[in-house]
């Protein structure tokens, strides 16, 4: 049925009355969005090397051939240095992958290795969301959960690896918020106080290493958008930031609060554990100086929140000079341009699976199945490009 044929008399009634049910809500977050107007403040640029690191997208970098199918899993820098590297069957189970944890296996991993070692948790420990590897319906999830480990391992090993020497002021830029749901909460904290050990020791060497998390949305920034610009939060001829306060932060979630939660909102539990899975306090920041600029989800590390003048003033300074997505920080889209593979690049890695694959046929087999590979991609080609 068409929009034509529709009684739009009778639909214009519902849709408001449907709205007039969701008002309330706008106007709390109208007020949300005035309590954060008034705490915005202005940013002041300071020089800093910025450094990121991204992981390639998994949907780009997945090899197929059925019913063999690889996952790519690549992490680069903003210097163009590759951080981890490694490729995993579809089939592969949680026995397999955590030989990339080994030091001594030939599968092995650097960073999640260092991150395995220091914790002195196995990967199947780390997370319960990774042991549904190589399940029917949890693969794909366990594998994204692993792709977000190695990202993590890598931050740590840019942050812990005795043979890196930053300068005297460096601020280290993640592809997302400080927080993930990959951890367990055992593990979450040993990483978090395994980073912040980290980066005290840069401290005594004279070394300001600041480490932040960027997203291009979240859900806080998404439920208080239109409240925002109705109330132009940040309509400055000028960059600007403002913290989000929690009880406005929790309101924009809706489900376990261990993704707000940090060691210092946390107490102890009956054992003397502190279960949470964030390590960030979020703020909102507009890098640009024009009041339509975008506004992104910062977080910054929650030990070095006093600072974030400072640190978010730094990655002003990098966000500036983004391109092609403006006032966003060039580290991570540098990152993004090392780790993305081009069409060519994954053509030839489609082609290592394939030689791979012929090296257990015999002669006649490979024939067959190169003949499949080929002569069946240019027919399929041909017929949609006379479409």
């Amino acid at each position: 049925m068409s929009l034509a044929n529709l009684d739009r008399e009778a639909l214009r009634k519902k849709v408001m009355e449907a709205y007039n049910v969701d008002d309330p809500h706008l106007q709390r977050f109208r007020e949300y969005a005035r309590r954060l107007r008034n705490s915005v403040k202005p940013l002041r640029t300071y020089s800093v090397n910025a450094v990121s690191f991204v992981s390639a997208d998994g949907g780009d970098n997945r090899l197929t051939f059925n019913p063999a199918v690889v996952e790519l899993i690549r992490v680069v820098d903003s210097r163009g240095k590759e951080c981890a590297l490694d490729a995993v069957a579809g089939t592969t189970g949680i026995e397999e992958l955590e030989e990339r944890a080994k030091l001594q296996s030939t599968h092995n991993v650097t960073p999640l290795q260092r991150l395995s070692r220091d914790t002195g948790k196995t990967l199947r420990e780390m997370s319960y969301l990774i042991r549904g590897i190589g399940t029917p319906g949890k693969s794909t999830g366990a594998m994204r959960c692993y792709r977000d480990i190695v990202e993590w391992a890598v931050l740590y090993d840019l942050v812990a690896n005795p043979s890196l020497q930053w300068g005297g002021d460096t601020i280290l830029v993640r592809d997302g918020l400080l927080r993930t749901k990959s951890f367990s909460r055992d593990m979450f904290p040993l990483l978090d106080q395994k980073l912040r050990d980290g980066i005290a020791a840069h401290k005594n060497e004279n070394v300001q290493l600041s480490l932040v998390g960027v997203a291009k949305q979240s859900a806080v920034l998404g439920r208080l958008a239109v409240a925002l610009e109705l109330e132009a939060t940040f309509h400055k001829n000028y960059p600007c930031y403002v913290q989000v306060e929690e009880d406005i932060e929790a309101e924009c979630y809706n489900f376990d609060r261990t993704w707000l939660q940090t060691y210092e909102t946390t107490d102890e539990d009956d054992t003397g554990r502190r279960l949470y899975q964030s390590l960030g306090r979020l703020y909102l920041v507009k890098f640009g100086d024009r009041p339509m600029d975008p506004v992104w989800p910062v977080d910054i590390a929650v030990w070095q929140v006093d600072q974030a003048d400072r640190i978010l003033g730094q990655l002003t300074v990098d966000a500036q000079q983004g391109f092609p997505i403006p006032d966003y920080p060039m580290c991570i889209q540098r990152a993004h341009d090392f780790a993305k593979l081009s069409g060519l690049e994954v053509q030839d890695l489609q082609d290592m699976l394939v030689e791979g694959m012929c090296g257990k046929l015999t002669a006649e087999e490979s024939e067959r199945l190169l003949r499949m590979k080929y002569l069946g991609q240019t027919l399929a080609n041909l017929r949609y490009k006379e479409a």
